[in-house]
Protein backbone atom coordinates (compact mmCIF):
# COMPACT_ATOMS: atom_id res chain seq x y z
CA UNK A 1 0.00 0.00 0.00
CA UNK A 2 2.71 2.36 0.68
CA UNK A 3 4.53 1.22 -2.46
CA UNK A 4 0.93 2.55 -4.14
CA UNK A 5 0.81 5.83 -2.39
CA UNK A 6 4.43 6.46 -3.16
CA UNK A 7 3.97 5.88 -7.01
CA UNK A 8 0.69 7.62 -7.15
CA UNK A 9 2.01 10.53 -5.26
CA UNK A 10 5.31 10.58 -7.61
CA UNK A 11 2.72 10.82 -10.38
CA UNK A 12 0.53 13.48 -9.25
CA UNK A 13 4.19 15.53 -8.83
CA UNK A 14 4.82 14.91 -12.23
CA UNK A 15 1.93 15.77 -13.19
CA UNK A 16 2.11 18.91 -11.66
CA UNK A 17 5.06 19.62 -12.75
CA UNK A 18 3.58 19.95 -17.01
CA UNK A 19 0.36 21.34 -15.42
CA UNK A 20 2.60 23.80 -13.73
CA UNK A 21 5.04 24.76 -16.36
CA UNK A 22 1.67 25.48 -18.86
CA UNK A 23 0.50 27.53 -16.35
CA UNK A 24 3.60 29.49 -16.12
CA UNK A 25 4.02 29.95 -20.04
CA UNK A 26 0.98 31.53 -20.31
CA UNK A 27 0.90 34.47 -17.18
CA UNK A 28 4.22 34.65 -15.50
CA UNK A 29 5.99 36.64 -17.97
CA UNK A 30 3.82 38.12 -20.98
CA UNK A 31 4.80 41.69 -19.92
CA UNK A 32 8.48 40.97 -21.15
CA UNK A 33 6.66 40.81 -24.60
CA UNK A 34 4.60 43.91 -24.26
CA UNK A 35 5.99 45.91 -27.14
CA UNK A 36 4.24 43.89 -29.67
CA UNK A 37 1.47 45.64 -28.97
CA UNK A 38 2.75 49.38 -29.70
CA UNK A 39 1.37 49.21 -32.96
CA UNK A 40 -2.31 47.77 -31.66
CA UNK A 41 -3.25 49.96 -29.09
CA UNK A 42 -2.78 53.20 -31.21
CA UNK A 43 -5.94 51.45 -33.32
CA UNK A 44 -8.16 51.49 -29.74
CA UNK A 45 -7.30 55.38 -29.02
CA UNK A 46 -5.24 54.28 -26.08
CA UNK A 47 -3.00 57.69 -25.34
CA UNK A 48 -3.50 58.60 -28.81
CA UNK A 49 -4.12 62.51 -27.58
CA UNK A 50 -0.24 62.07 -27.41
CA UNK A 51 -0.16 62.20 -30.85
CA UNK A 52 0.58 65.69 -32.63
CA UNK A 53 0.85 66.88 -36.73
CA UNK A 54 4.31 69.28 -37.90
CA UNK A 55 1.35 70.76 -39.66
CA UNK A 56 -2.41 72.08 -40.23
CA UNK A 57 -1.87 71.88 -44.14
CA UNK A 58 -3.58 69.13 -45.48
CA UNK A 59 -0.21 69.04 -48.27
CA UNK A 60 2.04 68.81 -45.03
CA UNK A 61 -0.33 66.15 -43.52
CA UNK A 62 0.22 64.13 -46.66
CA UNK A 63 3.50 64.37 -46.64
CA UNK A 64 4.93 63.97 -43.19
CA UNK A 65 3.85 61.48 -40.85
CA UNK A 66 2.33 62.27 -37.43
CA UNK A 67 4.52 62.57 -34.71
CA UNK A 68 3.58 60.24 -31.99
CA UNK A 69 6.78 59.54 -30.10
CA UNK A 70 5.01 61.00 -27.08
CA UNK A 71 2.70 58.17 -27.21
CA UNK A 72 5.23 55.44 -28.22
CA UNK A 73 7.07 56.86 -24.92
CA UNK A 74 4.18 55.93 -22.82
CA UNK A 75 3.92 52.63 -23.86
CA UNK A 76 7.44 52.23 -22.99
CA UNK A 77 6.49 53.91 -19.50
CA UNK A 78 4.24 51.86 -18.76
CA UNK A 79 5.97 48.32 -19.85
CA UNK A 80 8.89 49.63 -17.97
CA UNK A 81 6.99 50.13 -14.88
CA UNK A 82 5.35 46.56 -15.78
CA UNK A 83 8.87 44.92 -15.70
CA UNK A 84 9.62 46.52 -12.71
CA UNK A 85 6.70 45.47 -10.99
CA UNK A 86 7.23 42.20 -11.78
CA UNK A 87 10.43 42.02 -9.35
CA UNK A 88 9.87 44.50 -7.23
CA UNK A 89 7.31 42.80 -5.06
CA UNK A 90 9.09 39.40 -5.04
CA UNK A 91 10.69 39.54 -1.09
CA UNK A 92 7.13 40.15 -0.09
CA UNK A 93 6.05 37.34 -2.39
CA UNK A 94 9.05 34.96 -1.02
CA UNK A 95 7.99 35.89 2.44
CA UNK A 96 4.42 35.03 2.32
CA UNK A 97 5.43 31.84 0.74
CA UNK A 98 7.77 30.97 3.67
CA UNK A 99 5.16 31.55 6.15
CA UNK A 100 1.71 31.15 4.81
CA UNK A 101 2.65 28.23 1.95
CA UNK A 102 2.69 28.64 -1.90
CA UNK A 103 -1.16 27.69 -2.64
CA UNK A 104 -2.04 30.62 -0.45
CA UNK A 105 0.70 33.22 -2.15
CA UNK A 106 -0.71 31.81 -5.50
CA UNK A 107 -4.32 32.69 -4.73
CA UNK A 108 -3.54 36.04 -4.05
CA UNK A 109 -1.61 36.02 -7.79
CA UNK A 110 -5.16 34.83 -8.91
CA UNK A 111 -6.47 38.13 -7.95
CA UNK A 112 -4.04 40.43 -9.23
CA UNK A 113 -4.21 38.40 -13.14
CA UNK A 114 -7.77 38.78 -13.01
CA UNK A 115 -7.58 42.83 -12.54
CA UNK A 116 -5.00 43.10 -14.54
CA UNK A 117 -6.09 41.34 -17.39
CA UNK A 118 -9.63 42.73 -17.02
CA UNK A 119 -8.12 46.29 -17.07
CA UNK A 120 -6.76 45.46 -20.71
CA UNK A 121 -10.10 44.38 -22.31
CA UNK A 122 -11.58 47.51 -21.02
CA UNK A 123 -8.37 49.98 -22.08
CA UNK A 124 -9.67 52.44 -24.64
CA UNK A 125 -9.49 56.25 -25.66
CA UNK A 126 -10.78 58.28 -22.47
CA UNK A 127 -9.51 55.10 -19.91
CA UNK A 128 -5.92 54.81 -20.96
CA UNK A 129 -4.86 54.53 -17.80
CA UNK A 130 -6.17 51.30 -17.68
CA UNK A 131 -3.02 50.33 -19.67
CA UNK A 132 -0.66 50.93 -16.24
CA UNK A 133 -2.66 49.07 -14.27
CA UNK A 134 -2.53 45.88 -16.31
CA UNK A 135 1.44 46.37 -16.63
CA UNK A 136 1.45 46.76 -13.05
CA UNK A 137 -1.59 44.23 -11.89
CA UNK A 138 -0.20 41.50 -14.34
CA UNK A 139 2.96 41.74 -13.28
CA UNK A 140 2.77 41.32 -9.62
CA UNK A 141 0.04 38.42 -10.45
CA UNK A 142 2.96 37.17 -12.71
CA UNK A 143 5.33 36.83 -10.37
CA UNK A 144 3.31 35.32 -7.15
CA UNK A 145 2.08 32.46 -9.73
CA UNK A 146 6.42 32.40 -10.86
CA UNK A 147 7.74 32.27 -7.49
CA UNK A 148 5.16 29.62 -6.10
CA UNK A 149 5.70 27.49 -9.06
CA UNK A 150 9.68 27.61 -8.74
CA UNK A 151 9.05 26.85 -4.81
CA UNK A 152 7.04 23.82 -5.16
CA UNK A 153 10.54 22.47 -6.43
CA UNK A 154 11.24 21.69 -3.01
CA UNK A 155 8.92 18.28 -3.48
CA UNK A 156 11.42 17.18 -5.13
CA UNK A 157 14.92 16.19 -4.60
CA UNK A 158 17.46 15.43 -6.97
CA UNK A 159 15.72 17.30 -10.25
CA UNK A 160 15.35 20.40 -8.62
CA UNK A 161 17.99 21.73 -10.52
CA UNK A 162 16.05 20.96 -13.94
CA UNK A 163 13.07 21.22 -12.78
CA UNK A 164 13.45 24.54 -11.68
CA UNK A 165 15.19 25.90 -14.76
CA UNK A 166 12.12 24.66 -16.89
CA UNK A 167 10.14 26.65 -14.92
CA UNK A 168 12.29 29.53 -15.41
CA UNK A 169 12.22 28.78 -19.38
CA UNK A 170 8.81 28.29 -19.65
CA UNK A 171 8.54 32.17 -18.01
CA UNK A 172 10.69 33.25 -20.67
CA UNK A 173 8.97 31.88 -23.45
CA UNK A 174 5.85 33.26 -22.43
CA UNK A 175 6.99 36.75 -24.15
CA UNK A 176 5.93 35.11 -27.59
CA UNK A 177 1.93 35.70 -26.29
CA UNK A 178 1.80 39.65 -27.52
CA UNK A 179 3.11 38.98 -30.37
CA UNK A 180 0.32 36.57 -31.14
CA UNK A 181 -2.02 38.72 -30.37
CA UNK A 182 -0.95 41.38 -32.83
CA UNK A 183 -0.83 38.76 -35.46
CA UNK A 184 -4.40 37.61 -34.63
CA UNK A 185 -5.96 41.73 -34.18
CA UNK A 186 -3.90 42.36 -37.55
CA UNK A 187 -5.34 39.88 -39.48
CA UNK A 188 -8.90 40.52 -37.85
CA UNK A 189 -9.28 37.58 -35.69
CA UNK A 190 -9.78 38.72 -32.82
CA UNK A 191 -9.64 42.06 -30.52
CA UNK A 192 -7.30 43.15 -28.20
CA UNK A 193 -10.77 42.55 -25.57
CA UNK A 194 -11.63 39.00 -26.37
CA UNK A 195 -8.04 37.81 -26.09
CA UNK A 196 -7.76 39.98 -22.38
CA UNK A 197 -11.13 38.01 -21.35
CA UNK A 198 -9.52 34.37 -22.23
CA UNK A 199 -6.20 35.14 -20.76
CA UNK A 200 -8.26 36.20 -17.88
CA UNK A 201 -10.44 33.37 -17.45
CA UNK A 202 -7.21 31.39 -16.96
CA UNK A 203 -7.35 32.41 -13.49
CA UNK A 204 -9.83 29.20 -13.04
CA UNK A 205 -6.73 26.68 -14.06
CA UNK A 206 -4.57 28.96 -11.33
CA UNK A 207 -7.37 28.61 -8.57
CA UNK A 208 -7.59 24.66 -9.78
CA UNK A 209 -3.75 24.18 -9.78
CA UNK A 210 -3.17 25.74 -6.17
CA UNK A 211 -5.77 23.26 -4.60
CA UNK A 212 -3.99 19.86 -6.60
CA UNK A 213 -0.52 20.82 -6.92
CA UNK A 214 0.40 23.31 -4.33
CA UNK A 215 0.52 23.04 -0.32
CA UNK A 216 0.23 25.94 2.44
CA UNK A 217 0.41 25.89 6.08
CA UNK A 218 -2.92 25.20 7.06
CA UNK A 219 -4.61 21.70 8.27
CA UNK A 220 -7.37 21.87 5.38
CA UNK A 221 -6.87 20.13 2.30
CA UNK A 222 -3.27 19.78 2.99
CA UNK A 223 -1.09 17.49 -0.19
CA UNK A 224 -0.45 13.95 0.56
CA UNK A 225 2.94 14.69 0.06
CA UNK A 226 5.81 17.31 1.42
CA UNK A 227 9.09 18.93 1.07
CA UNK A 228 11.90 16.45 0.35
CA UNK A 229 14.97 17.21 1.90
CA UNK A 230 17.61 14.62 0.91
CA UNK A 231 19.37 16.08 -1.12
CA UNK A 232 19.93 19.02 1.74
CA UNK A 233 20.34 17.26 4.83
CA UNK A 234 24.52 18.52 4.63
CA UNK A 235 23.05 22.20 3.93
CA UNK A 236 20.94 22.11 6.82
CA UNK A 237 22.09 20.19 9.64
CA UNK A 238 24.64 23.10 11.31
CA UNK A 239 21.94 25.68 10.84
CA UNK A 240 19.86 24.74 14.03
CA UNK A 241 20.47 27.25 15.92
CA UNK A 242 17.78 29.98 15.13
CA UNK A 243 16.31 30.56 18.28
CA UNK A 244 12.59 32.90 17.60
CA UNK A 245 13.21 34.90 20.58
CA UNK A 246 16.60 36.21 19.41
CA UNK A 247 17.03 39.97 18.16
CA UNK A 248 17.48 40.56 14.82
CA UNK A 249 20.54 42.46 15.02
CA UNK A 250 22.14 38.99 16.83
CA UNK A 251 21.06 36.70 14.15
CA UNK A 252 22.59 38.77 11.52
CA UNK A 253 25.98 39.02 13.83
CA UNK A 254 25.54 34.89 14.40
CA UNK A 255 24.64 34.11 10.92
CA UNK A 256 21.57 31.88 12.28
CA UNK A 257 18.48 30.93 10.15
CA UNK A 258 18.24 33.06 6.82
CA UNK A 259 20.71 35.32 7.48
CA UNK A 260 23.52 32.54 6.84
CA UNK A 261 22.48 31.91 3.19
CA UNK A 262 21.68 35.71 2.78
CA UNK A 263 25.20 36.39 3.70
CA UNK A 264 27.30 33.84 1.68
CA UNK A 265 28.78 34.99 -1.07
CA UNK A 266 27.49 32.02 -3.24
CA UNK A 267 24.39 34.00 -2.64
CA UNK A 268 25.40 37.27 -2.80
CA UNK A 269 27.28 36.32 -6.18
CA UNK A 270 24.08 34.92 -8.19
CA UNK A 271 22.13 37.82 -6.91
CA UNK A 272 24.82 40.36 -8.77
CA UNK A 273 25.08 38.45 -11.64
CA UNK A 274 20.83 38.39 -12.09
CA UNK A 275 20.52 42.24 -11.30
CA UNK A 276 23.42 43.13 -13.10
CA UNK A 277 23.56 40.48 -16.53
CA UNK A 278 19.91 40.52 -16.55
CA UNK A 279 19.53 44.76 -17.85
CA UNK A 280 21.01 44.08 -20.94
CA UNK A 281 18.00 42.11 -22.59
CA UNK A 282 15.49 43.44 -20.27
CA UNK A 283 16.40 46.56 -21.74
CA UNK A 284 16.67 44.93 -24.88
CA UNK A 285 12.74 44.22 -24.81
CA UNK A 286 11.95 47.34 -23.50
CA UNK A 287 13.61 49.10 -27.23
CA UNK A 288 13.42 45.99 -29.49
CA UNK A 289 10.88 47.56 -31.85
CA UNK A 290 11.78 51.10 -31.84
CA UNK A 291 15.37 49.40 -32.52
CA UNK A 292 15.08 47.75 -35.30
CA UNK A 293 12.38 50.56 -36.60
CA UNK A 294 15.34 52.68 -36.93
CA UNK A 295 17.71 50.33 -38.67
CA UNK A 296 14.92 49.42 -40.83
CA UNK A 297 14.52 53.18 -42.10
CA UNK A 298 11.13 53.07 -40.68
CA UNK A 299 9.82 50.28 -42.45
CA UNK A 300 7.10 49.36 -39.95
CA UNK A 301 5.71 46.26 -41.54
CA UNK A 302 9.21 44.51 -41.52
CA UNK A 303 10.23 45.99 -38.00
CA UNK A 304 6.76 44.05 -36.96
CA UNK A 305 8.10 40.95 -38.11
CA UNK A 306 11.57 41.04 -36.54
CA UNK A 307 9.39 41.88 -33.47
CA UNK A 308 7.52 38.76 -33.79
CA UNK A 309 10.13 36.76 -34.41
CA UNK A 310 11.99 38.52 -31.34
CA UNK A 311 9.40 36.85 -28.76
CA UNK A 312 8.57 33.86 -30.53
CA UNK A 313 11.98 32.72 -30.45
CA UNK A 314 12.13 32.93 -26.60
CA UNK A 315 10.42 29.26 -27.12
CA UNK A 316 14.20 27.94 -27.31
CA UNK A 317 13.99 28.97 -23.92
CA UNK A 318 12.42 25.57 -23.07
CA UNK A 319 15.33 23.72 -24.21
CA UNK A 320 18.22 26.12 -23.47
CA UNK A 321 17.19 26.34 -19.52
CA UNK A 322 16.71 22.59 -18.32
CA UNK A 323 20.11 22.52 -19.98
CA UNK A 324 21.65 24.70 -17.60
CA UNK A 325 19.63 23.17 -14.80
CA UNK A 326 20.88 19.64 -16.31
CA UNK A 327 24.69 21.38 -15.94
CA UNK A 328 24.27 22.69 -12.09
CA UNK A 329 22.59 19.56 -10.83
CA UNK A 330 24.88 17.54 -12.74
CA UNK A 331 27.10 15.62 -9.96
CA UNK A 332 26.22 17.97 -7.28
CA UNK A 333 25.73 15.90 -4.73
CA UNK A 334 29.77 14.58 -4.54
CA UNK A 335 31.13 17.30 -3.16
CA UNK A 336 31.33 21.37 -2.76
CA UNK A 337 33.97 21.43 -5.48
CA UNK A 338 31.70 20.08 -7.75
CA UNK A 339 28.80 22.15 -7.29
CA UNK A 340 31.05 25.20 -7.32
CA UNK A 341 32.39 24.23 -10.94
CA UNK A 342 29.26 23.97 -12.31
CA UNK A 343 27.95 27.26 -11.02
CA UNK A 344 30.95 28.49 -12.45
CA UNK A 345 30.42 27.16 -15.95
CA UNK A 346 27.03 28.85 -16.08
CA UNK A 347 28.16 31.88 -14.40
CA UNK A 348 30.94 32.38 -16.89
CA UNK A 349 28.37 31.24 -19.98
CA UNK A 350 26.06 33.75 -18.76
CA UNK A 351 29.00 36.72 -18.59
CA UNK A 352 30.22 35.63 -22.16
CA UNK A 353 26.72 35.67 -23.64
CA UNK A 354 25.50 39.09 -22.20
CA UNK A 355 28.67 41.05 -23.17
CA UNK A 356 28.58 39.57 -26.89
CA UNK A 357 24.81 41.01 -26.58
CA UNK A 358 26.03 44.55 -25.36
CA UNK A 359 28.30 44.86 -28.37
CA UNK A 360 26.53 43.47 -31.36
CA UNK A 361 24.05 46.04 -30.67
CA UNK A 362 26.57 48.63 -31.16
CA UNK A 363 26.34 48.01 -34.63
CA UNK A 364 23.33 49.52 -36.89
CA UNK A 365 22.99 47.43 -39.92
CA UNK A 366 20.24 44.87 -40.46
CA UNK A 367 23.09 41.82 -40.36
CA UNK A 368 23.30 42.70 -36.48
CA UNK A 369 19.51 42.05 -36.07
CA UNK A 370 19.46 38.01 -36.05
CA UNK A 371 22.60 37.63 -34.14
CA UNK A 372 21.07 39.69 -31.41
CA UNK A 373 18.27 37.59 -31.48
CA UNK A 374 20.04 34.46 -30.99
CA UNK A 375 22.42 36.02 -28.68
CA UNK A 376 19.76 37.44 -26.33
CA UNK A 377 17.98 33.88 -25.78
CA UNK A 378 21.04 32.23 -24.87
CA UNK A 379 22.24 35.18 -22.81
CA UNK A 380 18.79 35.58 -20.88
CA UNK A 381 17.95 32.09 -20.29
CA UNK A 382 21.37 31.23 -19.20
CA UNK A 383 21.29 33.96 -16.78
CA UNK A 384 17.40 33.49 -15.73
CA UNK A 385 17.50 29.42 -15.58
CA UNK A 386 21.14 29.38 -13.63
CA UNK A 387 19.89 31.60 -11.06
CA UNK A 388 17.08 30.16 -10.05
CA UNK A 389 18.30 26.55 -10.33
CA UNK A 390 21.39 27.66 -7.72
CA UNK A 391 18.79 28.97 -5.59
CA UNK A 392 16.03 26.06 -5.47
CA UNK A 393 19.14 23.57 -5.13
CA UNK A 394 21.78 24.48 -3.27
CA UNK A 395 19.98 26.32 -0.38
CA UNK A 396 17.21 24.87 2.02
CA UNK A 397 13.38 24.49 0.85
CA UNK A 398 12.15 27.01 4.19
CA UNK A 399 14.01 29.61 3.03
CA UNK A 400 13.54 28.54 -0.73
CA UNK A 401 10.73 31.58 -1.05
CA UNK A 402 12.69 34.33 0.70
CA UNK A 403 15.31 33.72 -1.38
CA UNK A 404 13.81 33.21 -4.13
CA UNK A 405 11.78 36.81 -3.58
CA UNK A 406 14.77 38.91 -2.28
CA UNK A 407 16.65 37.81 -5.51
CA UNK A 408 13.91 38.56 -7.87
CA UNK A 409 13.80 42.19 -5.80
CA UNK A 410 17.20 43.41 -6.28
CA UNK A 411 16.68 42.80 -10.17
CA UNK A 412 13.86 44.52 -10.05
CA UNK A 413 15.25 47.51 -7.93
CA UNK A 414 18.15 47.37 -11.12
CA UNK A 415 15.49 47.61 -13.79
CA UNK A 416 14.41 51.06 -12.82
CA UNK A 417 17.34 52.02 -14.29
CA UNK A 418 15.39 51.60 -17.37
CA UNK A 419 13.40 55.00 -16.74
CA UNK A 420 16.57 56.64 -17.16
CA UNK A 421 17.83 54.57 -20.22
CA UNK A 422 14.57 54.72 -22.17
CA UNK A 423 15.12 58.37 -22.57
CA UNK A 424 18.28 57.84 -24.37
CA UNK A 425 16.02 56.14 -27.40
CA UNK A 426 14.00 59.76 -28.29
CA UNK A 427 17.30 60.33 -30.49
CA UNK A 428 18.45 56.67 -31.84
CA UNK A 429 20.84 58.76 -33.81
CA UNK A 430 22.68 60.33 -30.64
CA UNK A 431 24.32 57.27 -30.45
CA UNK A 432 22.49 56.62 -27.21
CA UNK A 433 23.22 52.12 -27.83
CA UNK A 434 26.70 53.50 -27.43
CA UNK A 435 26.45 55.01 -24.12
CA UNK A 436 24.11 52.53 -22.54
CA UNK A 437 25.86 49.47 -23.55
CA UNK A 438 29.17 50.98 -22.59
CA UNK A 439 28.51 51.50 -18.97
CA UNK A 440 26.76 48.43 -19.04
CA UNK A 441 30.06 46.19 -20.35
CA UNK A 442 31.82 48.58 -17.56
CA UNK A 443 30.06 47.22 -14.61
CA UNK A 444 29.88 43.89 -15.79
CA UNK A 445 33.99 44.28 -16.12
CA UNK A 446 33.55 45.05 -12.80
CA UNK A 447 31.57 42.22 -11.31
CA UNK A 448 34.26 39.48 -13.08
CA UNK A 449 36.98 39.96 -10.42
CA UNK A 450 34.89 38.99 -7.99
CA UNK A 451 33.74 35.84 -9.44
CA UNK A 452 37.53 35.09 -10.28
CA UNK A 453 38.28 35.73 -6.31
CA UNK A 454 35.30 33.98 -5.23
CA UNK A 455 36.36 30.76 -7.02
CA UNK A 456 39.63 31.01 -7.36
CA UNK A 457 40.33 28.18 -9.69
CA UNK A 458 39.67 30.02 -12.95
CA UNK A 459 43.49 30.36 -13.40
CA UNK A 460 42.85 33.96 -14.85
CA UNK A 461 43.76 37.14 -13.69
CA UNK A 462 41.84 39.96 -12.83
CA UNK A 463 44.56 41.93 -14.88
CA UNK A 464 43.56 40.21 -18.51
CA UNK A 465 39.91 40.84 -17.40
CA UNK A 466 40.44 44.10 -16.81
CA UNK A 467 42.62 44.69 -19.63
CA UNK A 468 39.76 42.79 -22.06
CA UNK A 469 36.86 45.35 -20.57
CA UNK A 470 39.48 48.40 -21.33
CA UNK A 471 39.94 47.53 -24.48
CA UNK A 472 36.40 47.39 -25.26
CA UNK A 473 35.46 50.49 -23.82
CA UNK A 474 38.29 52.54 -26.08
CA UNK A 475 37.22 50.50 -29.16
CA UNK A 476 33.03 51.62 -28.10
CA UNK A 477 34.37 55.19 -27.46
CA UNK A 478 36.25 55.17 -30.63
CA UNK A 479 33.01 54.36 -32.31
CA UNK A 480 31.25 56.80 -30.67
CA UNK A 481 33.10 59.91 -31.50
Amino acid sequence: MTTISAYKDACRKWIGVIWLTLEVNLVAGTIFGFAALFKVLPKYGVYSHYCTSASNTTAAAAAALVNCGAQTREYQNALTLGIAFFGLPSALVGGLIDKLGCRFTKLIGVVFHVVGWLALALVQSGRDYLLYIHTVFSSIGGIAVLISTFASSEYFATSRAVISALFAGATISSTMWFSIFQRLIDDGHATIGHLSYIWMSFGVLLFVSAFLFLDWKFTLCKLPYGTNVTFEEALTKSNNRTDSETKWYIKIYQRTGIWNHLLSPLYILVVLFLSVLLLPSVLLSVIWYPWVHYITNQDTVLANQYTFAFNVSTLSALAICPINGFILGRNAMKNRKQQLLNILIVQTISWISNVALCIICMFVTLNVIIPALVINCIARSTIVAGSQAVVATFFPSEYIGRLTGIMWTVGGAVTFIQYALVLLTDDISKSWRVRTFLNLSLDMKIKIPFLLGLGNCAGISDDHVLSFGTDIAKNIQERAA
